[in-house]
């Protein structure tokens, strides 16, 4: 009896316990990152691919054929303008110089002996004491000793001005590569090339501009929208903006015909040397300022079948898909031409979790990353 008492019990608790409600947990509404639409005065500009080329760039080139018996600099350091650089063998041309010095001192010897014979004969003329016909050849004979110690000078001069080129200097104040010619080997006038010289502070970035892009560029600067000085600025390979703005210096007289586009020219100073000829880099060019403009960042848009949209929280904070118009791409921001409106709230995190007619928690985008674009 006592256990059916025991029994009788356990099943009452049971069925107290089966007549409470169940209780349920309340989802909370999922977070996501927003941010306010607001105007603002962006500049429009364009990104293009560049190539950087030193200021002044040299390839020294032997003029006399001969042995490079010298080499008196270290590749890949600074050179001074003037500085001497190689020494080709300069002995056939030593050689050269003396003989031509020779040939000088014989034909001005000879012109000595034709003034003396000029001054010796001269006075006997009004006496009839020579024939005029001596004298006549007599000055004939200085005449032509004159022109050939002026050809001999020539001569003379030439021959030292080729020795000269035996020793090579730099033109220009700048970075020298690394030799061509190894001391030993044979340089050849006119044809070998000894090393190169680049004066890389500062630096020209050369790029191409298409048709289009330069009458939108020529129009802005026409109506005053643009300055024509308007700093560019230099991407560099690995993303990072060059710390100095250049200036376009140089637009070509026309517009390749096979490519359809415009070479422009830009100068950046490089006092430390951080830009080196042939690096592949990109120009930033502005083009215009809108002004009051709408522009979001390019990860809060999302593209369906061709048509691009946003997530916009309302006062319910209920998400809606809305569909937008996007203008020029500016940077990692998209400049919006239709679609949304200043102070209303767009996702820009969570996208995935903003789906239509989903509750949400908006939290509002540190300024830290809103100000960054």
């Amino acid at each position: 009896m006592k256990n059916s008492l025991i029994a009788s019990l356990l099943v009452l608790l049971m069925l107290g316990g089966c007549s409470k409600p169940p209780q349920t947990l309340q989802a909370q509404p999922p977070e996501v990152m927003v941010q306010p639409v607001v105007t603002q005065s962006t500049p429009l500009s364009t990104d293009i691919v560049a190539e950087l080329k030193a200021f002044h760039e040299v390839e020294l080139r032997s003029r006399v054929t001969g042995l490079v018996m010298k080499q008196a600099f270290e590749p890949g350091k600074q050179v001074k303008q003037g500085e001497l650089l190689f020494v080709i063998d300069p002995r056939t041309l030593d050689e050269a110089v003396i003989d031509a010095q020779a040939r000088l001192a014989e034909s001005e010897a000879v012109l000595a002996k034709s003034r003396q014979d000029v001054e010796r004969y001269k006075p006997l003329l009004p006496d009839n004491a020579i024939p005029r016909q001596t004298y006549d050849q007599a000055v004939a004979m200085e005449q032509q000793s004159m022109a050939v110690v002026q050809a001999r000078r020539a001569a003379l001069s030439k021959a030292k001005i080729d020795r000269s080129f035996a020793e090579v200097s730099s033109p220009v104040a700048g970075i020298i590569g690394l030799q061509q010619i190894e001391v030993g080997g044979l340089a050849t006038a006119g044809q070998s090339v000894l090393a190169t010289v680049s004066t890389i502070d500062p630096v020209y970035a050369y790029f191409s501009i298409p048709e289009n892009e330069y009458i939108k560029f020529a129009k802005s600067r026409i109506a005053g929208e643009t300055d024509s000085g308007a700093p560019i600025e230099l991407i560099l390979a690995d993303g990072s903006t060059y710390g100095r703005s250049g200036q376009i210096d140089f637009a070509d007289r026309a517009l390749n015909s096979s490519t359809g586009t415009l070479t422009l020219r830009a100068k950046f100073a490089n006092p430390d040397n951080l830009l080196r000829p042939g690096m592949n880099t990109r120009v930033r060019v502005t083009y215009s300022v809108a002004q009051n403009a709408i522009v979001i960042p390019q990860k809060a848009v999302t593209e369906l079948l061709g048509k691009q949209f946003v997530a916009v929280i309302d006062a319910e904070n209920k998400a809606q898909q809305r569909l937008i118009k996007t203008g020029v791409r500016v940077g990692d921001l998209w400049l919006i031409e239709s679609g949304l409106n200043v102070g209303e709230l767009i996702v820009v995190d969570g996208l995935q979790k903003a789906r239509p007619g989903t509750i949400v928690k908006p939290v509002a985008l540190p300024s830290s990353k809103s100000d960054q674009h």
